[in-house]
């Protein structure tokens, strides 16, 4: 019901600018239709000079309808000031009504959403975060084995290399940059040996 008397009130406002604005017309339409009126009893009294009574005639015309339509555009002032009041007020009521409104939904916000619990979301967030990061750690890292380590398993690869008693043999790989045939097409890559390893010919010798 509230909302139906607010329209109403601002279909009023904006219905009356409207008829402000149809009468101004009128009346402008009125104050040109005199000014020409003015123009022409000004010319016919100039052209009467000779005849003082037919000149002054017209200019008695003049004078009248100049009168009317200084009238006219007092009440073109007094209207436009009204219309613009009237302007003044709708774009007021529109203003009065985004701050009522806003003030509203400001008010459904902070009644729906509490700073208290907000916060508390936020510190829960921040702790399921932390947990999360630690759990990925923990799935993600590269532990031994339990009970083998790095070293055990350098150990007995040097056993293996003492029981065959020399480096391992070369391994060939084909270049492929290179056109098919040609001498440079195989390289031979020796591994590297152990940091505790010198090979010596044909003999290993531990460090």
């Amino acid at each position: 019901m509230g909302n139906l008397f607010y329209k109403n009130k601002a279909i009023q406002i904006i219905e009356s600018i409207q008829s402000l604005h149809h009468v101004e017309q009128t009346l402008q339409a009125l104050i040109d239709k005199y000014q020409k009126q003015i123009d022409e009893q000004r010319n016919k009294a100039k052209q009467n000079m000779s005849s003082k009574s037919e000149s002054t005639r017209h200019i008695k015309r003049l004078l009248l309808i100049r009168r009317h339509q200084q009238q006219l555009e007092n009440r073109m002032l007094s209207l436009l000031n009204k219309r613009y009041t009237l302007e003044s007020l709708n774009v007021t009521k529109m203003h009065l009504s985004a701050i009522k409104q806003t003030s509203t939904t400001f008010k459904h916000f902070l009644k729906a959403h509490d700073i208290d619990k907000v916060c508390d979301m936020q510190e829960t967030l921040t702790e399921m975060i932390s947990d999360a990061c630690e759990i990925n750690d923990v799935i993600s890292s590269t532990d031994s084995i339990e009970g083998i380590n790095d070293d055990e398993i350098e150990n007995e690869y040097l056993k293996m290399v003492e029981e065959i008693g020399h480096w391992p043999s070369p391994k060939k790989t084909i270049d492929r940059t290179l056109a098919p045939g040609s001498a440079q097409e195989t390289k031979i890559v020796f591994p590297d040996p152990p940091s505790n390893v010198v090979k010596s010919r044909d003999k290993i010798i531990l460090v």
